[in-house]
């Protein structure tokens, strides 16, 4: 409701998530220079910006609204940043009007669609205006939902979703619930974006088994939103694994060009580079890195321009664009844009870091994904220290999964960080003390822990998300307590209650909450440990 009413007065909204860091929120406040706040009056901003509280009395204004221009900014969002600081994208009306026209050209009919993204990311413009403007349903999704895929597929059967946009990584994890739920969805199309797209088997039997129709592989970063979309259809058992990003949507060009901005043929790899109607206004009060991304696009008419990407691509002989990764050092991590830069920062400016390195690597979600691995030269300070660090400054999917202290990085023979050289990363292992779980009941949960998490052992005290878990894998290991042990526990509860013997303690009080009048556990259930 705040966002549409924002644009129909002729403003431009700039989503504050409240879960963000404070200093998060506070760089962005200043950097947008902010008018006004719409927040709840129980959560007042961390920045002295005046509020505008909803009226609880339902009226409303009859006064005439303006009609923004096509130059007119709809929205700002800030992305990570390579010089240590996010920078916010500055979306006019005009490429946004584009893409809801053709969205809702493409799309067919109108239909129920879960509004599952946060409104921090451009996708969410995407699932409410074309949704609304197709005179389609849109279904909010509770934070809860969103965060766990059991929760997230009952709500998709009730509420009978038929259209969903999800990333590529949420839709994995979609899939591997599907199969542990034997649910039966209302699905005829679905939407990803964010990350390569993968074809899982998972995946494939999810799309086979809910009788889906369309599976809609888009691209697009932030700065120009969807770009192109390849659409796959018929037997998903011969789509191909990494899907192709497609062809450019109605009003937008895809050049593939060399180091020298020639079109080299078909099959031969180069930079993706947006043109047309796509291209936000740039970066928020950063002329110099807008000057150097939104350059001037030769194969348009006099004054165009393009966005030059930093993504790897090579144009098929059928025309459609395959990704290859990336030109520089951005990593996207579960479907988020992560700047190395902007994490080392953070860390070196932790008590006692010399100096840091950050990478990406395999993560043991698989389907392809990737997790953040931090090296840190530091003295007087450990990994769980620094996380600690990094999670008061940084949204999760930036916090580094795993993180090692080295005495110096490794450099290559000019004096840079030597990244190839950096050594493979594993947890912390157990601290003093016995590692062997102390009942049946954390035996299981430690078992269920290193399958997901591709460890063994694990301590009854061990954290979780010091072992390198994060929230696409806590779904993970809370489905399958809810299939092994017969326990539904929310997502949160692992974030509350983060270690084996605590999520031990977990489960026993929901099973006394579900029976008061059961006796209390013996030793062979598992509670050997006082409660």
């Amino acid at each position: 409701v705040a966002v549409l009413a924002v644009l129909k007065a002729g403003g431009c909204y700039l989503p504050l998530d409240p879960a963000y860091p404070e200093r998060r929120l506070t760089d962005a406040a200043l950097a947008a220079e902010l008018a006004v706040v719409i927040a709840d009056p129980g959560a007042p901003p961390p920045f002295p910006v005046p509020l505008l509280l909803a009226p609880d009395d339902g009226g409303g204004c009859a006064a005439p609204l303006p009609v923004p221009s096509r130059e007119a900014l709809a929205y700002v969002l800030f992305t990570s940043g390579s010089t240590g600081r996010p920078k916010g994208v500055a979306m006019p009306h005009g490429p946004l009007a584009n893409l809801i026209a053709w969205q809702i050209k493409t799309a067919g009919p109108a239909a129920r669609v879960l509004q599952f993204t946060s409104l921090n990311f451009d996708v969410s413009a995407q699932e409410i205006f074309a949704t609304l403007a197709s005179g389609g349903t849109l279904v909010i999704a509770s934070e809860e939902e969103r965060r766990d895929p059991a929760l997230l597929l009952r709500c998709l059967a009730e509420e009978k979703v038929e259209r969903l946009f999800l990333p590529a990584a949420a839709l994995q994890a979609l899939a591997i619930a599907a199969e542990e739920a034997r649910a039966t969805l209302a699905l005829r199309e679905i939407v990803t974006a964010g990350e390569q797209l993968q074809m899982s088997p998972p995946l494939r039997r999810f799309v086979t088994d809910q009788c889906i129709a369309l599976l809609r592989n888009q691209y697009g970063p932030t700065e120009t939103h969807v770009a192109s979309e390849c659409t796959l259809e018929g037997d998903a058992a011969h789509w191909p694994e990494l899907p192709p990003i497609g062809r450019a949507i109605a009003g937008g060009r895809l050049y593939v060009l060399d180091r020298c901005g020639a079109m080299p043929p078909a099959g031969v790899p180069g930079e993706l580079h947006i043109g047309g109607l796509l291209l936000a206004r740039g970066y928020l009060g950063r002329p110099g890195e807008t000057a150097a991304r939104f350059v001037p696009d030769p194969y348009g008419a006099p004054g165009a321009r393009m966005y030059r990407t930093g993504d790897l691509a090579r144009r098929r002989a059928d025309g459609a664009l395959e990704f290859l990764g990336r030109c520089d050092r951005q990593l996207k991590v579960r479907g988020v844009r992560v700047e190395p830069g902007e994490v080392e920062a953070v860390l070196r400016e932790a008590p006692g870091v010399h100096d840091a390195a950050v990478v990406d690597g395999p993560d043991p979600a698989g389907a392809g994904g990737r997790r953040l691995l931090a090296y840190v030269v530091a003295e007087d300070t450990d990994a769980e220290a620094l996380r600690r660090h990094c999670r008061a400054r940084l949204p999760e999917p930036l916090v580094p999964s795993l993180i090692a202290l080295l005495p110096a990085l490794p450099l290559t023979p000019s004096g840079k960080v030597d990244r190839a050289a950096l050594p493979d990363i594993a947890p912390e292992p157990p601290r003093d003390g016995d590692t062997r779980p102390r009942n049946p009941l954390e035996a299981a949960i430690a078992g269920i822990w290193g399958e997901v998490l591709k460890l063994d052992p694990i301590a009854p005290d061990a954290n979780f998300f010091d072992l390198g878990g994060h929230s696409l894998l806590a779904t993970r290991v809370m489905a399958r307590i809810r299939a092994r042990l017969g326990v539904d526990l929310p997502l949160r509860t692992l974030f509350e209650r983060p270690t084996v013997a605590e999520l031990a303690e977990a489960i026993l009080d929901r099973e006394l909450e579900q029976d008061p009048a059961a006796p209390p556990p013996t030793e062979a259930q598992g509670a050997t440990h006082e409660r």
